[in-house]
């Protein structure tokens, strides 16, 4: 009778104390995500206008990375909506990696319609930006695409809301895209200087409150990094954001050797921020190049493979902790996010030392491979170490 009573007395102790201390919840991993090196780090960025992920593609997608930006038209077709496309394959792909960071895509300074939020922005004229003929300013080279006007707070409101409302739909953060178009110093003659200069301090308001309306959880990316024509261009919005987008490395107006070598660079001091550094690598051709487009698809996963270590060499001459690679000829899962690399399997082992630089060849140890690149000639080699 003793042991029952101190039994019940005991249970009761333990279940007041619970209701008194109720269980800490679990922390969520921080917005830095550190990896191993048994495999190249990787980042997806791409979007499937006619469709949704199927079942198999949403497990070799979440199976192969943590970090997915689902880009702007997901789904638009089959869902006529950017926003449902999303949603909808953020939890698929978290069914298949419950780390997975799925992130929304939403242009900082473009008006895309394929949104729903669009229909809100459409109904405020006066939040579009004009310049200073008076007239509405447009992308370059379009008649359609409005730009925002990041010097009205009210814009900012409702771009931040339209973000924060993805957070609640298993979204983990935002891909805020076109930050070099927005700093291009060309923009002062549509704009005027005094237009320019507020749009410029808009624009990191909008980090600013993005940073604050989304929380210390979710990540918040931007694009981006960009060495052209002898200048590294956005470092500056390396310490408001989580992680930044290297978009055109080795490739279009950054593929010289100079700029290749300013890029790399760029990774290196990203991730002495200990921030996250995305590198968008390309083989020798894009989807806008029309007569590879017009090969089969087969000829173009064969280009791919041949100029996959190059730019691979080139990523992990300055790579770390915080540096991610993604490799395709385009932004749409067709052009090659659905492909297994065996380069990219490959188990590099630690990076012992930085690179060391003779003439334009850099070399680099890792604990399995020492790597060679020559960014004059564009080769390198991979020397596997005896395991």
């Amino acid at each position: 009778m003793k042991q029952l009573l101190l039994f019940l007395f005991c249970s009761f102790l333990t279940l007041s104390l619970s209701a008194e201390n109720p269980p800490v919840k679990k922390a969520k991993p921080p917005r830095v995500m550190k990896h191993d090196w048994s495999r190249i780090p990787m980042f997806f960025h791409f979007g499937k206008p006619k469709d949704t992920l199927t079942e198999q593609e949403a497990e070799f997608v979440a199976q192969r990375t943590d970090i997915i930006a689902l880009e702007k038209m997901h789904g638009y077709y089959k869902l006529k909506s950017t926003e449902k496309g999303t949603y909808l394959d953020a939890e698929k792909l978290k069914k298949y990696n419950k780390d997975a960071k799925v992130i929304f895509y939403w242009n900082t300074f473009l008006n895309y319609s394929f949104y729903d939020a669009n229909a809100t922005y459409d109904q405020h004229p006066e939040w579009w930006l004009r310049g200073l003929d008076g007239e509405l300013d447009y992308k370059p080279h379009t008649k359609h695409l409005k730009r925002y006007d990041l010097s009205n707070e009210e814009v900012r409101k409702w771009w931040v809301s339209v973000a924060v409302e993805a957070m609640k739909n298993d979204c983990d953060g935002v891909f805020m895209d076109a930050f070099i178009q927005i700093i291009s110093p060309a923009n002062k003659k549509l704009w005027g200087e005094e237009k320019f200069n507020a749009i410029q301090d808009g624009l990191f308001s909008i980090l600013e409150e993005t940073r604050e309306a989304l929380g210390k959880d979710n990540i918040m990316i931007c694009n981006g990094i960009r060495s052209l024509r002898g200048t590294t261009k956005g470092m500056e919005f390396v310490k408001y954001t989580d992680a930044v987008m290297i978009e055109h490395f080795g490739h279009f107006h950054s593929g010289s050797k100079e700029m290749l070598l300013a890029d790399i660079k760029a990774v290196q001091e990203i991730g002495k921020q200990k921030k996250m550094a995305l590198v968008k690598g390309w083989p020798n051709f894009s989807w806008i190049d029309k007569d590879v487009m017009k090969e089969s698809f087969e000829h173009k996963k064969a280009l791919a493979i041949e100029h996959l270590p190059f730019s691979l060499a080139c990523f992990l001459m300055g790579a770390n902790d915080y540096s991610y690679f993604s490799y395709s000829w385009g932004y749409e899962f067709k052009h090659g996010f659905q492909l297994q690399y065996d380069l990219l399997e490959k188990d590099t082992g630690k990076p012992l030392n930085e690179f060391t630089q003779k003439g334009w060849v850099l070399t680099r140890e890792f604990e399995k491979v020492k790597v060679t690149v020559d960014l004059e000639n564009r080769t390198s080699n991979f020397s596997w170490k005896q395991q």
